[in-house]
């Protein structure tokens, strides 16, 4: 009786282990790989290739980005037309971010993704970064964060992290590498126009190294991240040492329009509209639309 009750236990193992092991075993089994995709060994045709963390994000089916920062105080998504919102805008009097990871474990959300520099260039995070202005050459910090707001020596990102731990929801940072409207900075290079109240004048190798600068306290501060945001991508001459940057600080992240920066990365649907368009093909070699052949 006790081996048959031994084998009935066995056999359930082996049936229920979960996708994620059947899909590491099937790595192992002889079939021709080509990094994205592999060829079946019955009908010839590509199969995607996920990677495991793509896999893990996949399942979590469920996740919430938080879009909160200084143009939530704006009738403005992104401070268009170069509108530069005077710092004392910033001042939630009522924040409390174990209430915004209530409202996601009662949805029933796995991960959370907070914007800590949205189009604005408003930092939500305290900075010790120190830059030059062109063309006088002075010196100044990254004044722009919410350590200059009326909540100076509140870290929300620290705060939202921590809270995030207590409820076990994994945790992600948006940061838009191409627009900066403090800095006169829009797809990704400093425009040379006229500065309107507010603005500040770099020079485009300014600007890398404040990004990059930036990215590193992101990602070194406040743990593994699970997702990082690049919305609207990043440029060719960032392209190389956001590379480097992501192997070396967080390489198990999943990167949202992350293509061709990260190995782990997610892909925009199309739309603005929360609604995937049909069909739509999950992964593939692109970065948009998928491939209906992988």
């Amino acid at each position: 009786m006790m081996k048959i009750t031994f084998l009935v236990v066995l056999l359930f193992v082996l049936k229920n282990d979960g996708r994620l092991t059947r899909y590491q075993r099937q790595r192992h089994r002889s079939f021709q790989s080509f990094g994205k995709f592999r060829i079946s060994p019955t009908t010839g045709v590509r199969i995607a290739l996920p990677t495991s963390e793509q896999l893990i994000w996949q399942s979590q089916e469920l996740g919430v980005l938080i879009h909160f920062n200084m143009a939530t105080y704006l009738s403005d998504d992104g401070c268009t037309d170069q509108i530069v919102p005077k710092i004392s805008l910033f001042n939630p009097y009522l924040l409390n971010t174990n209430n915004w990871v209530q409202t996601m474990v009662d949805f029933g959300a796995k991960y959370a993704v907070l914007v800590a520099k949205h189009a604005c260039g408003f930092l939500m995070a305290p900075s010790d970064i120190k830059f030059p202005m062109s063309p006088s050459g002075e010196i100044i910090s990254y004044n722009y964060t919410v350590d200059y707001s009326p909540v100076q020596g509140v870290d929300i990102l620290q705060d939202f992290i921590q809270s995030c731990e207590k409820q076990q929801i994994r945790t992600g940072f948006y940061y838009t590498v191409v627009t900066n409207t403090w800095l006169n900075v829009d797809s990704g290079f400093v425009q040379n126009r006229t500065l309107k109240p507010g603005q500040i004048n770099i020079t485009q190798e300014t600007y890398d190294n404040i990004v990059l600068k930036q990215l590193r306290e992101l990602w070194t501060k406040y743990g593994t991240l699970d997702e990082i945001w690049f919305d609207g991508g990043y440029t060719q001459s960032l392209k190389e040492p956001i590379i480097a940057l992501l192997k070396e600080l967080q390489p198990q992240s999943i990167a949202f329009n992350g293509y061709g920066v990260s190995s782990n990365p997610a892909r925009w649907i199309g739309t603005e509209m929360g609604i995937a368009p049909d069909p739509n093909w999950s992964t593939g070699i692109t970065n948009d639309g998928g491939d209906p052949n992988s």
